[in-house]
């Protein structure tokens, strides 16, 4: 007989592989389209975004699905918080930790360029909107030294970001459990 909880744990993490791998992917891609491609802040802010976080979304949801049907369609709420929590805890480092490699390590031109972007889209629909100068300076300025922030990458700050991803991925895989979990029936005497 298989052990139910250790199944859960594994084909957690076996689709957490996939799942962070897949929105590492899907991450440079918006870092090279946000770097070389994007000019209108109208398609990038109201497009590019929601379309992102649904399809975000989406493949959390049919992992979640893949990963209840894979262990045998039932799940007690515990085994449910278990199996999300360790799929979305093991994408979550490769996707966080992938973006952050690429951008820092890897490729850092593009994600300057993609910052830049970013900044100059943010300025043009500012100024769109008659905001005065100031603002936008200091809009701008806010965007450079968050940008700054999170490209300076130390032990302490990783520790502190786990700390942060551990607390809210708990948050979130308890109500997703709640909302998969699917108790095997009880046996009819």
């Amino acid at each position: 007989m298989v052990d139910l909880n250790a199944a859960v744990r594994k084909q957690g993490a076996l689709r957490g592989l996939l799942f962070g791998s897949i929105m590492l992917i899907i991450d440079v891609l918006k870092l090279f389209y946000l770097a070389y491609v994007a000019k209108s802040p109208l398609v990038t802010f109201i497009l590019l975004y929601p379309v992102y976080y649904l399809v975000l979304f989406g493949l959390a949801l049919l992992f979640i699905n893949n990963l209840r049907s894979k262990i045998g369609n039932y799940w007690s709420l515990k085994q449910a918080i278990t199996g999300i929590f360790v799929m979305l805890i093991v994408s979550s480092l490769i996707w966080n930790n992938g973006v952050t490699l690429y951008s820092g390590k890897i490729n850092p031109v593009v994600a300057q360029k993609a910052h830049a972007g970013l900044v100059d889209m943010r300025r043009g629909a500012m100024q769109s909107q008659k905001q005065p100068a100031d603002k936008i300076e200091k809009e701008i300025a806010d965007m450079n030294k968050n940008f700054v922030a999170t490209s300076n990458f130390t032990i302490g700050s990783f520790f502190q970001s786990l700390t942060i991803s551990i607390i809210l991925v708990f948050a979130v895989a308890a109500v997703l459990g709640i909302l998969f979990k699917r108790e095997q029936p009880a046996q009819q005497a």
